[in-house]
């Protein structure tokens, strides 16, 4: 089974995602979007779209991304499945016909609960804490299930059929780049009034952070 993983940034990749797949025999290709690489559908089984400090409403400052919708549906209409993480999520929104837009309550940054729904309330069961970094947010698309949402935002995961999913928030981050984003984010945290430490997590949160993670691949796998 092979996996296309498309970057929008440098700096934010799959994370333990990639050993994840790759412990269950996937192997996993990189393209970077930004650079104008986007993978052959007809050459991969699965599709991950990953984040980015863009909109998805600024397909004119960023033209890849309308690319990437028009490849989020022509793998989902060859029968293929579609991962979306948080940027990735908002674009299998406005692939498949609904709004995405700035969020009212303002950025949602940190280790925050998500309170799953559906599949994922029969994986986790309970409320879960995970990493989140976006300000936008998504109505889900017609026919979506929702999966997940928070205290800030309604939907935080969604599944379109049997084939695609949705993540506003990151499961697959791992210490080392929250790092990068910490750098690369700086000016933003700035902004919001968040200092480093705040977002840095504690051994405690990564372990678990890392075996939410592990048990989404399987189930995104056995979709």
């Amino acid at each position: 089974m092979r996996l296309a993983a498309v970057k929008n940034v440098e700096f934010e990749d799959l994370g333990t995602f990639k050993e994840a797949f790759e412990r269950r025999g996937v192997k996993v290709d990189w393209f970077e979007a930004y650079r104008g690489e986007l993978p052959p559908a007809e050459n991969y089984d699965l599709l991950v779209i990953l984040g980015g400090p863009m909109g998805v409403y600024e397909e004119e400052k960023y033209p890849f991304l309308k690319e990437e919708e028009k490849l989020i549906r022509d793998f989902f209409e060859r029968g293929k499945k579609v991962l979306g993480i948080c940027l990735g999520a908002q674009l299998i929104a406005k692939a498949f016909g609904a709004k995405v837009f700035k969020g009212q309550w303002g950025k949602e940054i940190g280790w925050k609960p998500i309170y799953p729904q559906d599949d994922l309330e029969r994986i986790y069961r309970d409320e879960i804490k995970v990493f989140h970094w976006h300000g936008d947010t998504f109505e889900l698309p017609k026919g979506a299930v929702k999966l997940a949402s928070s205290a800030m935002y309604p939907n935080q995961a969604f599944r379109i059929g049997e084939r695609a999913v949705g993540l506003q928030f990151h499961l697959e981050v791992e210490p080392e780049g929250i790092e990068r984003w910490i750098e690369a984010y700086r000016g933003e945290l700035k902004e919001e009034g968040i200092s480093p430490e705040e977002i840095r997590g504690r051994v405690e949160d990564w372990r678990k952070l890392k075996l939410y993670g592990d048990v989404f691949v399987e189930y995104f796998l056995r979709l």
